[in-house]
């Protein structure tokens, strides 16, 4: 997962957004009395308790208030959105509605990141929160309004725009862990109404929450800082510019997948190769791995004393035996030989040029730019025996991407039509360098090296429209949303020569294609039907279709053909979906409340995945496509104002996901059975309650209670053979006590997250199969910070 801004949230907390082009009379009169919110999920601004789709919001302020810093968070905002971590805690990805990224797959994340219109891909890892205008997710299938299709979902972010007064704020946060953190901004109207610039900027710096034993340092340690310069330009009435640039300089280490299970099925010995302790065991192994490479027999004579020798501190039993030890230890201490170093730069342009041609027509024109560095070096095995880490060459990623949109949305038909029609062109260059050190032990070490350039071309066409069919039909409220877009993208993969296949004999190159090049072309489409059947109470039905065009595996020898097969190539995943739901904004025996609910069905086909085996006797993380799968569930939030001074929200989710035609061949082999649905838990859930008490004329007290909770979710998606991959459910609580003068602009508070300090897990990387051994990643363990700001 990549961007340089991230977070996610309920729409149990959208009462907290202040939104500038709210009606609040229309508020008052017409819905509950909670403040209006504005969302753009349909590319156009409207209520959210109107808008017939699934989408959550959450303000600026609802982030400070929660203290949301970390992608960590997020989940306890949300319930039915993961964050999972897999080699590390650097190593990120959404998952949505059973819709995430497989590490090593190479395949498109199925939830889409979009700053400021534009959407932001590449190796960046973590993100920052801050001075942000609100943050949308929307759910399901994102097929036809946006940049690239998406099948779990799009989360937009808007970065808090200049407006026409000085002003700005300042944070301090401090906590354990040494955290440290400053943030601000200031916002200046240079020429009235016509040249606004805002500039913003935060540092933060924190203590890792694991302690590597091996190499007596932390792990986890964070050092960061952004700076963004907003610049509105309107020389005239009809025409609006608005700049964006942001940067994002990360530093630090990563939290290790310490060893969480042992699969003995795994096809490379890995119990026995680290039994030192029995000399002749692991001796005849060496031997064996020799030969088989075709080298002398009993070459491993004396490996196993050779290898003692050299690590006298380890623990001569083995992975089997160092597992207790972790167990007992727990998942903040841990020992790890791998490099352990994380680099992002960081850097998002966002131009959007808004030109009214009418009274009801506007021509919008979005251009972008990113270009997101990420340099990671870690360990993937998690224990001390030097099975296999990035070495001193790391996992580096280079993206940069272009992309221009230009849209023509407006009204017609005496506004019984809202539209939006627009052609979008991106092109993205990735380059990717892994580093695979190898089985580190006597003779049969080895480093593999997989580099290649991915260029991405997509050119695609748009449009889509709702009509009120209320005077066509007599019934007040119904409309129809019907939109399509079409989408041609060409996907190439370069070799480059560093890439350990040069390597291989003439013999076994000549199967290789270094230069691959395929062009996909899709149609999405959406179409909806809903009914405002009073001020009160909207109802739909929508159905979706999109998708995640094929590619090429860069981990993988170049061989043309998909990985069924025993190629680098993997095909089109579709997703076709239903969703019904209705949203309630009104009154509740007097009392101002909001409800929605939302069930949905989608129908999966060929589903991108990563198969773990060895191909020509290397290992090989193998993308394929599972024939298909089936994810429903039900998503339903509130919130209510029993009082003035007391708000109560509650979400829960509940997701039913199966392959429900599992059967896949990896590299041509017998086909294996995907049995396990990953990273989606089938409950998740929250509640929140917050008190808000005047202290005098001028300060107010607040005091909040947060709970999540969530059922256990499988981080391999062939847990039938890899069964030890699944991670127990959990249940977090976190407070807030916060004391401020709105009207002097000052504010402290004291945030406890995590507070009765649960253990738990937020991903892993399950290579069971493949070297018997798979890791996990904690999440935060009980945390504590001081904030305190002020708005001038």
């Amino acid at each position: 997962m990549s961007s340089c801004i991230a977070a996610v949230a309920s729409a149990t907390s959208v009462y907290a957004q202040d939104v500038s082009t709210a009606d609040p009379a229309a508020a008052q009169t017409e819905g509950s009395g909670l403040e209006e919110v504005i969302v753009t999920a349909q590319r156009r601004a409207e209520n959210l308790q109107r808008a017939p789709v699934a989408v959550s919001v959450l303000s600026a302020d609802a982030l400070v208030d929660r203290a949301v810093t970390t992608e960590s968070d997020l989940p306890q905002l949300a319930p039915g959105l993961s964050v999972r971590a897999s080699q590390s805690s650097n190593q990120l990805n959404y998952a949505l509605r059973g819709q995430s990224l497989d590490a090593f797959s190479a395949t498109r994340p199925g939830v889409l990141p979009y700053v400021n219109e534009i959407q932001v891909g590449g190796g960046g890892g973590s993100s920052a929160f801050y001075d942000l205008q609100s943050v949308q997710v929307l759910k399901g299938p994102q097929g036809t309004l946006f940049g690239r299709n998406a099948t779990g979902g799009a989360v937009l972010f808007t970065t808090a725009k200049p407006v026409n007064e000085f002003g700005g704020y300042t944070l301090a946060r401090v906590g354990n862990y040494d955290l440290r953190q400053l943030e601000g901004a200031i916002n200046v109207p240079v020429v009235d109404e016509t040249l606004l610039v805002r500039l913003s900027g935060f540092y933060q710096k924190r203590d890792g929450y694991q302690k590597n034993l091996l190499k007596d340092e932390r792990a986890g340690d964070v050092d960061r800082y952004g700076g963004r310069a907003s610049v509105t330009l309107k020389p005239t009435e009809r025409i609006t510019n608005e700049l964006v640039v942001d940067y994002l300089h990360a530093d630090g280490n990563s939290l290790v997948g310490g060893l969480y299970s042992l699969n003995p099925n795994g096809l490379v010995p890995i119990i026995a190769l680290t039994n030192f302790g029995n000399a002749a065991q692991f001796d005849s192994i060496i031997s064996g791995f020799v030969a088989g490479a075709g080298g002398p027999p009993n070459a491993g004579q004396g490996a196993a004393a050779a290898y003692a020798a050299a690590n006298p501190t380890l623990d001569p039993g083995g992975v089997a035996s160092y597992l207790q030890t972790q167990r007992r230890r727990g998942p903040y201490e841990v020992e790890s030989d791998g490099p352990n170093e994380y680099r992002a730069r960081n850097t998002v342009v966002s131009n959007i040029t808004s030109f009214e041609v009418g009274e009801n027509a506007t021509i919008r024109n979005i251009a972008g730019y990113t270009n997101i560095e990420g340099d990671l070096y870690g360990d993937i095995d998690g224990v001390p025996y030097g099975i296999d880490d990035n070495g001193a060459t790391g996992n580096i990623q280079r993206t940069r991407q272009y992309s221009d949109e230009l849209q023509l949305q407006g009204e017609s038909f005496d506004g019984q039509l809202k539209y939006v029609v627009g052609g979008y062109y991106s092109y993205e260059r990735n380059f990717n360098l892994t580093t695979s050190r190898l089985l580190n032990f006597p003779i049969i070490a080895s480093v593999q090296l997989n580099t290649s350039v991915i260029h991405n071309k997509t050119l695609a066409g748009y449009s889509q429209g709702t009509y009120d069919l209320s005077e066509l039909t007599g019934i007040e409220g119904l409309g129809v949303t019907a939109g399509a877009r079409y989408t041609s993208e060409k996907i190439s993969i370069d070799t480059l020569p560093d890439d350990i296949s040069f390597d291989d004999s003439p013999s076994i190159r000549a199967r290789y294609d270094f230069s691959q090049s395929k062009t996909f072309d899709n149609v999405s489409w959406t179409f909806g039907i809903q009914e405002q059947l009073n001020p009160n109470v909207l109802l739909y039905l929508a159905s979706r279709r999109s998708f995640r065009n094929g590619g090429y595996n860069n981990v993988v020898r170049p061989v043309p053909g998909l990985g069924t097969e025993g190629g680098n190539g993997y095909d089109t995943e579709q997703v076709t979906d239903v969703e019904v739901g209705t949203k309630f904004d009104g009154r509740l025996g007097g009392m101002p409340a909001r409800l929605n609910v939302a069930l949905y069905h989608n129908w999966i086909e060929d589903a991108q995945r990563v198969a773990y085996t060895l191909v020509a006797g290397s290992p090989a993380a193998v993308t394929v496509n599972v024939p298909e799968a089936r994810v429903r569930g039900v998503e339903i939030d509130g919130l209510i104002e029993p009082t003035t001074w007391l708000q109560l929200g509650a979400a829960v989710n509940y997701t039913d996901a199966e392959f429900t035609d599992n059967l896949v061949s990896v590299s041509g082999g017998t086909p294996v059975e995907f049995g396990t649905y990953p990273d989606t838990p089938e409950w998740s859930g929250s509640a929140f309650g917050q008190l808000t008490v005047p202290v005098s004329s001028a300060l107010e007290l607040t005091f909040r209670t947060d709970v999540y909770a969530q059922e256990s979710a499988w981080f391999s998606s062939t847990g039938n053979l890899n069964p030890a991959t699944e991670l127990p459910g959990y249940a977090l609580v976190n407070f807030r006590i916060g004391l401020q003068d709105e009207a002097a602009g000052w504010s402290v508070s004291a945030n406890l997250k995590n507070a009765f300090d649960r253990v738990y897990w937020v991903g892993g990387v399950a290579l069971g199969e493949l070297f018997q051994t798979n890791t996990a990643v904690p999440g935060e363990p009980r945390t504590f910070l001081l904030e305190t700001s002020y708005r001038f």
